[in-house]
């Protein structure tokens, strides 16, 4: 699929909303997944089954339909010709004699709309744009290195397997013919999100959860925590499909939020309550915060340390390097950055999607 093609799905998803249509971004995320798996012939009903749940909603999306796919603005039209329409800007991304029902992008001089979004800061972003966002979240992945566990399984080679071999010698008269060897298996190690989600956080901390939400549902093993001057556990909040109704029930759960800012405290709860239990050892540790501590710095590089004795890597995504010049001269950054392996920006998509492949080099 073309991303002007897939941006025009996700504006179909943005065009029902304005008409008044409960659309949720989770479901338009489903309809630009099953369109991506049919044929243009089959929009219209593949956007009845993800994006109308109800009944008396089918006669506004009927017109949405035929007005943003075909341009009519309500003109009468059989829903053949609203079919063929769709078929023809699906084969050449545009629509034909040029009309349209909404602006169309310019595409000669200018970078799509998709990679727009990409450089776009999340401080810039209005509500359907990070709306949009949570479609192109859903495609990151992050390429976590793998790691020796103690668990053992049959491998190709290895240590001697007697119990198994022996076994399988009963098949063949007690005779050992065929030899079973164990390796230790190989496990994808955990991420853990530990969001900032103070005051002074608060135009990027949508767009980091987004990105959290994504990334924790590509592992039920991962984990994500959010603090503002306590901490407080959000994974099973971000386990819902829809991202607007995750970022809701991750909102209510944390009661500080837009509060102060305690790195520090927030991180020796963590590791009391959940890192020296094994939740971070050998983890990688993904903070996203801007360093504006108002605690103690001496306790920040105290828990700084424990966190990088027990963590594989411990990554911080700093969004405020966006800004030209910037130094991490803050008491809290500056106590912090020795013991971090990984400093990052993180402030749009494009800095996360080179964060995922960094992790998979």
């Amino acid at each position: 699929m073309s991303e002007e093609l897939l941006d025009r799905l996700l504006g179909f998803g943005g065009e029902l909303r304005h008409e008044g249509l409960p659309v949720g971004t989770g479901q338009i995320q489903e309809f630009a997944r099953a369109a991506s798996h049919v044929g243009p012939g089959d929009y219209y009903w593949v956007g009845r089954a993800t994006l109308v749940t109800r009944q008396p909603d089918i006669k506004t999306y009927d017109l949405t339909f035929d007005r943003y796919w075909r341009g009519s603005f309500g003109q009468p039209t059989t829903i053949t010709e609203v079919l063929e329409r769709v078929k023809g800007i699906a084969d050449d991304g545009s629509l034909e004699g040029g009309e349209s029902g909404r602006e169309t992008q310019p595409d000669a001089n200018r970078a799509s709309r998709l990679e727009l979004l990409r450089e776009k800061s999340f401080a810039k972003m209005t509500s359907d744009e990070l709306a949009e966002l949570a479609l192109l979240m859903s495609r990151l992945r992050l390429m976590v290195p793998e790691r020796r566990t103690r668990r053992r399984e049959v491998a190709r080679r290895g240590k001697p397997d007697l119990r198994r071999t022996l076994r399988r010698s009963f098949r063949t008269g007690g005779e050992p013919v065929e030899r079973i060897w164990r390796g230790r298996q190989q496990r994808r190690r955990r991420v853990i999100f530990i969001l900032d989600v103070s005051s002074s956080m608060s135009a990027y901390s949508r767009g980091l959860l987004l990105f959290a939400h994504a990334a924790t549902r590509a592992d039920q093993r991962w984990e994500a925590f959010c603090f503002s001057t306590r901490l407080t556990r959000i994974t099973r909040a971000l386990a819902r499909t829809d991202p607007d109704l995750a970022l809701d029930r991750a909102a209510t759960e944390v009661h500080d939020w837009d509060g102060g800012t305690r790195i520090g405290d927030s991180l020796r709860q963590f590791l009391d309550q959940y890192g020296h239990g094994g939740l971070a050892r050998g983890a990688i540790i993904v903070i996203c915060s801007d360093g504006l501590d108002v605690g103690d710095p001496e306790v920040l590089e105290e828990q700084m340390q424990r966190l990088g004795r027990l963590a594989h890597r411990v990554i911080w995504l700093n969004p405020l390097q966006e800004q030209d010049g910037y130094q991490p001269l803050a008491r809290g950054m500056s106590a912090a950055l020795p013991h971090v392996d990984t400093f990052a920006s993180g402030h749009n998509l494009a800095t996360l999607e080179a964060l995922a492949r960094e992790l998979g080099s």
